[in-house]
């Protein structure tokens, strides 16, 4: 096991897999403007048209706002990491291609295994909520086209309810999520170009309805909603902001497609952090207008933004948000299921997984197997298993690679072919150590909870008979800062190895350590269930690595 934890897969070998000499490999056809509107397509959907009104009522308030650019900067300090990866390795597999490079075998199928979290689950907790502006944006259609009568809520009621609540053994199955998923993963199965233009049809028209709800809702604001800014205290940021981070899964998916890219060393760092900042632009003017047209308490947590509109009874308003959520979570469904074939793709290449996913369509060279057992799978779980169950696993999944990435930097900035398990050792050292410091830091045990659901105050009972809970805080947040101290000292004293010419994280060490630091701060701000989660799959990734993986490895030969 040990050397499988060690053991890294050559650059070389990964650079030359990426080559487009390589026969029967993916076709690079990608430019910078498809992958900004990948990474657009992808972010911008659940944060603005599902959980805004979540985290603003029950987390952050007002203060939602703040808890957007918090995300948003976390995010940045990671997609800069990611593009320095994405540069360097411009290969399918995303964080477990980075990781397979610098961390080991056996964290690249960790992050692997958990990318499927992030993608998989991701793409069916989308369509779930899909289901509901699609129930919306057929009741808006009322009136006449071309002399065509347009019975929008007769058709919602007869046709659309019954698909979002098909009866099934005394069950209700979500159908129409379900047709989404499938009818997605056919256009992807005929080729990236082609989903990449439907994409980009789909991103204009999003956008339009994104920023049709800025500047019409200015008009209804009132400041007055914004008091008080803190209803939840400073902390309720930090909450929203792991309750709403959902919202900007999807910047990485652009990494996923770093096979296909033309120009993988220019396009993909214009790509990554242009869909970023625009998308943390737009996030944070929305929560802006929703909390300043409606007071947080009465914020609608299915529907925010129609029913923001609804309450002043602007109905064009309402029908074109109804639109633009439809579209806008088919991008997101679309980019999130086309990026888990491709980590199927590149773990069946390094042997991880079985050749079966790792077969291309020799016509349409798509990853075709991999792209039809991830729809399978996602319209499964999008037809069962509710919204809220799925979207903290989703986030605890994304936050986990960013940080994997992040320390992924670290380690192949300072690894020596002398010593090369020191700086590994060293970063996970310091992973331990800050993870235990925000632990302590997050979370007051005088307080009452601030996070959904189950809650770590569920070790309160045994604490409460102990004077001095601050203390215990107090030595929790110490402990993990003696763990950090000394891999802190040692990667700001050691020099970083030399790159060669192309896109480079700034500020190493410190925006890999900023990134693991607030990426980690919000992980521990999401509830216990989520984590319990992540553990639980973990654990069973780690069965299937031990029996089939470990075996089967290339670089076992």
């Amino acid at each position: 096991m040990r050397n499988a934890l060690l053991r890294t897969k050559p650059v070389d070998r990964i650079l030359e897999e990426a080559s487009d000499t390589k026969a029967g490999g993916l076709k690079r056809v990608l430019t910078a403007l498809d992958l900004t509107a990948i990474g657009v397509g992808a972010i911008i959907g659940a944060g603005i048209f599902v959980l805004t009104g979540t985290a603003a009522r029950d987390a952050a308030g007002p203060a939602i706002m703040l808890s957007y650019v918090f995300a948003g900067f976390a995010c940045i300090l990671a997609a800069l990491c990611y593009t320095e990866f994405a540069t360097r390795l411009p290969i399918s597999g995303s964080a477990y291609t980075y990781a397979y490079a610098s961390v080991g075998e056996l964290f690249a199928w960790i992050i692997g295994w958990d990318l499927i979290l992030e993608y998989t689950i991701g793409s069916s907790t989308v369509a779930v909520g899909w289901t509901h502006y699609l129930s919306e944006f057929v009741r808006g259609l009322q009136g006449s086209v071309l002399g065509i009568p347009l019975h929008g809520e007769d058709w919602n009621t007869h046709l659309i309810q019954p698909l979002i609540a098909w009866p099934v053994a005394g069950h209700s199955v979500n159908l129409a999520a379900a047709i989404l998923v499938g009818l997605l993963s056919t256009l992807l199965c005929l080729g990236i170009k082609e989903s990449a233009r439907f994409n980009a049809v789909m991103v204009i028209i999003k956008l339009v309805v994104v920023l049709f709800v800025i500047f019409a809702g200015a008009a209804w604001v009132k400041p007055a909603h914004w008091h008080p800014f803190f209803p939840f205290g400073v902390q309720g940021v930090f909450a929203g902001a792991a309750l709403i981070f959902f919202a900007y899964i999807g910047f990485d998916a652009v990494s996923t497609a770093a096979e296909e890219v033309k120009n993988p060393q220019r396009d993909l760092p214009i790509g990554i952090i242009a869909s970023l900042v625009i998308c943390t632009i737009l996030y944070v003017a929305v929560a802006a207008v929703i909390t300043g047209m409606v007071p947080y308490q009465q914020i609608d947590a299915g529907a925010p933004l129609a029913a923001a509109f609804g309450s002043v009874g602007n109905v064009l308003a309402q029908k074109l948000i109804g639109l633009g959520g439809f579209v806008g979570l088919t991008t997101v469904v679309l980019i999130l299921l086309m990026s888990q074939p491709r980590i199927y793709y590149s773990m069946a290449r390094d042997g991880l997984m079985m050749p079966w996913f790792g077969k291309v369509h020799p016509r349409f060279r798509t990853p075709l197997n991999a792209t039809v057992l991830t729809g399978a799978i996602a319209a499964l779980m999008a037809s069962l298993v509710p919204m809220s169950d799925l979207h903290h696993m989703v986030s605890i999944g994304t936050l986990f690679a960013f940080v994997v990435v992040s320390a992924s930097v670290l380690i192949m900035r300072y690894k020596t072919e002398e010593n090369p398990s020191l700086s590994i050792m060293t970063v996970l050292q310091l992973a331990l150590g800050l993870a235990v410091f925000c632990f302590g830091l997050a979370h007051d045990f005088h307080q009452p909870v601030l996070c959904l659901g189950k809650s770590w105050r569920v070790i309160d009972p045994l604490l409460s008979p102990v004077a001095g809970l601050a203390l215990i805080q107090l030595l929790i947040m110490g402990l993990g800062a003696g763990v950090a101290a000394q891999p802190l000292v040692r990667l700001f004293s050691w020099k970083a190895t030399n790159l060669p010419s192309g896109f480079k994280c700034p500020a190493v060490p410190l925006v890999p350590i900023l990134a693991m630091g607030l990426n980690l701060y919000m992980m521990v701000n999401l509830n216990i269930d989520a984590w319990i989660r992540l553990v639980v799959w973990l654990v069973l990734g780690l069965v299937l690595y031990a029996a089939y993986g470990q075996k089967h490895s290339k670089l076992n030969s």
